[in-house]
């Protein structure tokens, strides 16, 4: 009988503690239902969640308090956030140059490498010790959507970059805005207004693209 209390009495030890990792880990629980299963995944998963662990306005809060230009780290944050978006967009319409059979969907795959490289320089930004600052890394769930991607061909394919591409466009424009109204930082609201107009018109074109291929962003 002993024995078995003990054996009750460490069970419930062990759930508890399961239960308290449940509570104190919510970002892991969402990052589980990022997308659909690998190999079954809907065209209309949108995988990709661009912002990361940065704010919903797509700029990641300062990580030290000790920072004392901040005018430059709202800069390096803002401009940092749309080279990862820039090049996972590259990435996305390059695999479209070569796996979509849609030739408007090509189009604005190529239109969308040509003018990003127009914005691009001007997101580049030195550290303070010289250094090249590097980009927001790109989120698992949109590696695992590149992935199934490179498999896929026609229509499927058409619609999961579309997918793809309007997250990361939606988050170009949530920067923008925020860069744009940076008026006390002159480089990154002229960038922000550039980018915002860039975006609007690319998320046009897409809503002209899904009506063309019958499918609709959920």
């Amino acid at each position: 009988m002993k024995g078995k209390n003990h054996f009750n009495f460490l069970k419930a030890g062990l759930l508890a503690a399961g239960l308290l990792l449940l509570t104190i880990t919510p970002l892991a629980r969402a990052q589980m239902h990022g997308g659909a299963p690998m190999g079954g995944a809907s065209p209309n998963s949108n995988m990709n969640n661009p912002n990361g662990n940065m704010s919903p306005d797509g700029v990641q809060p300062p990580g030290t308090s000790g920072m004392q230009n901040n005018d430059m780290m709202v800069e390096q944050n803002m401009f940092g956030n749309l080279r990862r978006n820039f090049d996972v967009e590259n990435d996305l319409s390059k695999m479209a140059l070569k796996n979509s059979s849609n030739d408007d969907v090509k189009k604005f795959a190529h239109d969308v490498i040509s003018e990003n490289h127009g914005v691009s320089n001007e997101l580049i930004l030195p550290n303070p010790n010289g250094e090249m600052m590097q980009p927001e890394l790109v989120p698992s769930q949109t590696k695992k959507a590149e992935k199934q991607m490179k498999k896929m061909t026609g229509k499927p394919f058409d619609q999961m970059y579309l997918v793809q591409m309007d997250g990361y466009i939606k988050n170009d424009q949530e920067v923008a805005q925020k860069a744009q109204s940076a008026t006390n930082v002159p480089k990154a609201s002229e960038v922000g207004t550039r980018v915002r107009s860039l975006s609007e018109d690319r998320e046009k074109q897409i809503g002209a693209l899904t009506q063309e291929t019958g499918f609709k962003i959920q």
